[in-house]
């Protein structure tokens, strides 16, 4: 996905292509090949339109990991690339842009199962902060390590970027969409790269 809008240049850190069309948030490219010129990361998503890296969140498809059955449901998510994926086994079914936690909120990595899930609950947390929270009726809820849950954010439209207190963030239907299609204690993997 595009997570803001960008023209694409002529050539990996080269000049802007202005034949190119100017493409905005949120809209799919596929990616054709990958360079390296300097420390930056390049990808070609079509003739002659090169765009930087930091301008897309990038799904790549993922082996289950260790300890999921193979033909087990299972959520992946990618912490630098800001974006989620569910499986089946190792066929992906679906995915999306979510927000983890902001710097000092860091959403924690590793394997777990959801253990709580909730249609619609409060949410709080920061206290005696000044970025201290209450939230009333966060819907599509489901916990999975400890306090942090993957979980609608209807208050922000960041995704795609860390945002939250240490939680999995998602658009509403995204959310929903997952809330309905997982399994009970359905794995979710929440890896670093």
């Amino acid at each position: 996905w595009i997570l803001k809008p960008v023209q694409p240049s002529l050539t990996p850190a080269g000049e802007v292509n202005t034949e190119a069309p100017v493409y905005q948030r949120y809209e799919m490219v596929q990616i054709f090949a990958t360079e390296y010129p300097g420390d930056q990361v390049w990808y070609l998503i079509g003739q002659d339109q090169w765009i930087n890296q930091i301008y897309v969140g990038k799904v790549t498809l993922s082996a289950p990991p260790e300890g999921v059955a193979p033909e087990e449901a299972w959520i992946d998510v990618n912490l630098f690339e800001q974006t989620l994926a569910a499986y089946v086994g190792e066929r992906m079914v679906y995915a999306t842009l979510v927000s983890t936690g902001l710097p000092g909120w860091n959403t924690p990595t590793g394997l777990n199962r959801v253990w709580l899930r909730v249609t619609a609950g409060k949410m709080s947390g920061a206290y005696n902060r000044p970025d201290y929270y209450f939230l009333e009726d966060v819907p599509w809820t489901m916990y999975f390590n400890k306090d942090v849950a993957l979980h609608t954010a209807y208050w922000h439209d960041g995704f795609g970027y860390k945002h939250s207190h240490g939680c999995v963030n998602l658009a509403p239907l995204d959310a929903r969409w997952l809330f309905e299609w997982a399994p009970e204690n359905v794995w979710v993997n929440v890896r670093a790269d």
